[in-house]
């Protein structure tokens, strides 16, 4: 294989023996001045068509970066069962530079859905404080705990671009069929490009996801349930509704825990309508 430009110690733009362009990574293949050749058995991993923008990230990323989420995206894939796509490593990259930069400046960006993430996702929230331990050990940087829920959500979504186009399609079935529900109960059309809206598909399509997972709510939050459905009625039967929708469609019924967050989700797409 032939470098024909070094992109930092450990990573270059190769020809292969078909002269087609690549970029090779190998434990210091790029200390050499290009043009060379190099055997094969120092290069560890490649990727042909890369888009220009992907190029250009390996310009300006550190190679530590580089490397780390590299282990951190080697993890998810074996912690997960999951084979990602060979771009998913340069998006990562790209977020845990922007958050190792924001963290050196003091700058804390919240997520908001954190609290759904940790609920509903259980598992890429476990992978995603991993990533922060292993960032802080390895770079000896230290990022919030929000940036758990930020790498966590990284992989749920890289995971469902995994999917197949049928379990694509029977989430949005499953989104739009509750949303006709609540629009047939309280007589509103429902604004899709609300934030409210999205927030709320983003809740219901976690709930698909882990539709196994349910499990019975604790009494704390069946207290929650009961006192929420006092202040309001009006929503307590259209909850019922949702609830035999989602029990007949994912063959388990959610627990109290599951209906309270749909419950303040749809109270307040109604609050947009005016209602």
């Amino acid at each position: 294989m032939k470098v024909i430009r070094n992109i930092n110690n450990n990573v270059a733009v190769c020809l292969d023996d078909n002269n087609r362009e690549l970029i090779a990574f190998g434990k210091g293949i790029g200390f050499q001045k290009a043009p060379y050749e190099i055997p094969l058995s120092r290069i560890d991993r490649t990727y042909y068509n890369l888009d220009k923008h992907y190029i250009a990230l390996l310009d300006d990323l550190p190679e530590d970066v580089l490397d780390v989420s590299y282990e951190i995206v080697q993890k998810g894939s074996e912690y997960l069962n999951v084979t990602f796509s060979r771009v998913f490593w340069f998006s990562l990259c790209d977020h845990i530079h922007f958050a190792i930069e924001n963290a050196k400046k003091g700058i804390v960006l919240n997520n908001p859905l954190l609290n759904e993430i940790r609920h509903l996702y259980e598992k890429e929230m476990r992978l995603g404080r991993w990533a922060v331990r292993h960032i802080e050990i390895r770079l000896s940087v230290r990022l919030p705990q929000s940036e758990a829920g930020n790498i966590a959500m990284h992989f749920i979504n890289a995971v469902h671009q995994t999917g197949q186009k049928a379990e694509k399609d029977d989430m949005e079935r499953f989104v739009e069929d509750i949303t006709d529900i609540i629009e047939s109960d309280r007589n509103i059309i429902v604004d899709r490009n609300d934030f409210s809206y999205s927030r709320f598909v983003t809740h219901l399509k976690f709930l698909l996801k882990r539709s196994s997972k349910i499990s019975e709510s604790q009494s704390e939050i069946e207290k929650m349930y009961d006192e929420i459905c006092g202040e309001l009625p009006q929503l307590e039967g259209l909850i019922g509704k949702i609830k035999e929708y989602i029990t007949n469609v994912l063959q388990t019924q959610p627990g109290k825990e599951e209906l309270l967050y749909l419950m303040l989700h749809i109270n307040r797409l109604c609050e947009r309508d005016g209602l």
